[in-house]
């Protein structure tokens, strides 16, 4: 946590501050969600939403959310894991964006509770492209993400993937 905090307090230091008319932003994106595996079934329609503030021109933290519409799995040779649709998460996100005119890269990492049949601690990690048009405040997103959990470690693991697209608002 000490780490996270220093990492943060550099970041913060190294990179201008944004100016006041550009000080939050929230997104909203949709698009495709499914688990990996051999045994994975076909996947659903992913949605998530964040709404965060800048610290830096480069540096965002705030609350992400999101619900994924993914199918049962079962395991060989086991019960069936508990995993139903409607997977619904709900927590923090850190994101670093790289500088540039129009065309931007971030990358980010979150963690919150997810909810299948039971909820438990997980994290999400990811990264994906923006799309300024010149003199707007809105922005184009694409983003891969994996989420996993972190809580129950002895479980087979309920990882899953999001590609999604969207628009974003900043004010």
């Amino acid at each position: 946590m000490i780490g996270v905090m220093l990492s943060i307090i550099i970041l913060t230091g190294i990179n201008p501050r944004v100016s006041p008319d550009r000080m939050s932003t929230f997104t909203l994106s949709g698009g495709y969600g499914n688990r990996t595996g051999s045994n994975a079934v076909s996947g659903s329609i992913a949605m998530r939403t964040n709404l965060v503030v800048h610290l830096s021109k480069s540096l965002e933290i705030g609350l992400d959310g999101g619900f994924y519409n993914i199918e049962q799995e079962q395991y060989p040779g086991t019960e069936e894991y508990p995993l139903t649709k409607g997977i619904i998460h709900a927590g923090a996100i850190g994101r670093y964006i790289s500088q540039g005119s129009r065309w931007r890269f971030f990358m980010e990492i979150g963690s919150g509770f997810y909810s299948w049949n039971q909820s438990f601690l997980g994290y999400s990690t990811g990264g994906g492209i923006r799309y300024y048009p010149a003199g707007s405040d809105y922005f184009y997103r694409l983003e891969g993400k994996w989420h996993d959990n972190i809580q129950i470690l002895s479980e087979p693991s309920p990882g899953f993937y999001t590609i999604t697209a969207g628009l974003g608002l900043s004010w």
